[in-house]
C-alpha cells in the first residue's frame, strides 16, 4: 500500500512540475523544429580576401560544410586588415531564421572575433538589417574553435545573413571557419512573428507602448539606462521594471541597443537615425 501511495505521489509531482514547465514554455514553441539550411553553392562575399601560400581564403570557405578550425588548412575565410570587416551570404530566397552559429578558428587569433555582430534581413546593405542576438563577447571569443550561437528572437524572415565587426582603433581581420544557419518552416515563422511586425502596441498589465517615431532616436545625454536587448518587446519589459520612472525608450534594430528615459511624450526631442524606433509608455486606464 505504501508503495502504491509513493508511486501516486511521484506521478502527481511530475504532473505538477510538467505543468509549471508548460506555463513557462508554451507547447506551441516545442512543436517548432529547426533544420540546418544547406548553404553550399550559395553566393558568399566579404570585404576583402587574404591569401595563404598563394591560396585565396575566400568567403565561400565559411559555407563549404568543412568545420575544421585551422585557417592554415584552407578551411576558413580570412579578410585583410579592415576598420569594419564583414562577410555576407545570399540565401537566394526568403527563409525563416531561428538560429545562426559561427565556428571560430582554433589555430590562432580566435580573440579577433570579439565584438562580431550577426545580422539577418532582406536588405543588400547588411548594416540596414537587424542583429540576431548580441555581439560576441571576449569570453566567447577566447575559446579556440568555439561554436558561438546566435538566437534570432523574434524569428526573422531573411534572404541575407552577415557577420561584421566595427573596430574603433587600428582595425582587424575577420576569420570564419563555418557559418551554420538553421531555419523554421515559413508558416511557423509567419505565425510567430505576426504580433512583432505590427510595431505597436506592446501591452503588459496596465501599461502599453505606442510607436511614436520610426527612423529616429531620442536626443538626450542622460538616459536612465543603456542596454542591449534581443527585441523591442524585451526593451519595453525592462522599461516597465522601473515602474513609474521610465516613460519612453528607443531601440536600434541593427545593434539591439535599448535606451530608457524618464522623458514624457511632449518633452521628447528626436533626431534621424536609420533602424531606430522611439516608443512611449502610457496607461491603458
Amino acid at each position: 500500500m505504501a508503495h502504491s501511495e509513493k508511486m501516486l505521489l511521484d506521478k502527481t509531482l511530475w504532473i505538477f512540475l510538467f505543468g509549471i514547465l508548460v506555463w513557462f514554455h508554451p507547447l506551441s514553441c516545442w512543436c517548432l523544429n529547426l533544420t540546418v539550411l544547406n548553404l553550399q553553392g550559395m553566393q558568399a562575399t566579404q570585404v576583402s580576401t587574404s591569401q595563404h601560400y598563394g591560396v585565396n581564403l575566400s568567403a565561400d570557405l565559411a559555407i563549404d560544410g568543412d568545420q575544421r578550425t585551422n585557417a592554415d588548412r584552407f578551411s576558413c575565410t580570412h579578410t585583410l586588415l579592415e576598420s569594419h570587416p564583414w562577410w555576407k551570404v545570399d540565401l537566394g530566397a526568403n527563409h525563416c531564421l531561428g538560429r545562426i552559429t559561427l565556428v571560430n578558428r582554433a589555430d590562432c587569433c580566435n580573440n579577433r572575433l570579439s565584438g562580431a555582430i550577426v545580422r539577418a534581413g532582406n536588405e543588400t546593405d547588411i548594416f540596414s538589417n537587424a542583429a540576431c542576438g548580441l555581439p560576441v563577447t571576449s569570453d566567447q571569443a577566447s575559446i579556440p574553435g568555439a561554436h558561438i550561437k546566435f538566437l534570432c528572437d523574434p524569428l526573422v524572415i531573411a534572404r541575407y545573413v552577415s557577420v561584421d565587426i566595427l573596430l574603433k582603433e587600428a582595425g582587424g581581420k575577420l576569420t570564419l571557419c563555418e557559418v551554420i544557419v538553421e531555419e523554421y518552416q515559413m508558416g511557423d515563422c509567419l505565425q510567430s512573428t505576426a504580433a512583432m511586425t505590427k510595431d505597436t502596441p506592446f501591452a503588459i498589465a496596465e501599461k502599453t507602448s505606442s510607436l511614436l517615431f520610426e527612423g529616429k532616436c531620442i536626443v538626450d545625454p542622460r538616459p536612465l539606462s543603456v542596454l542591449h536587448m534581443k527585441s523591442m518587446l524585451r526593451c519595453f519589459q525592462r522599461c516597465l521594471r522601473m515602474e513609474n520612472e521610465c516613460w519612453s525608450f528607443d531601440y536600434v534594430m541593427t545593434s539591439g541597443q535599448c535606451r530608457l528615459y524618464d522623458v514624457k511624450t511632449g518633452d521628447l526631442i528626436v533626431d534621424d537615425q536609420p533602424g531606430c524606433k522611439v516608443y512611449v509608455v502610457v496607461s491603458r486606464g
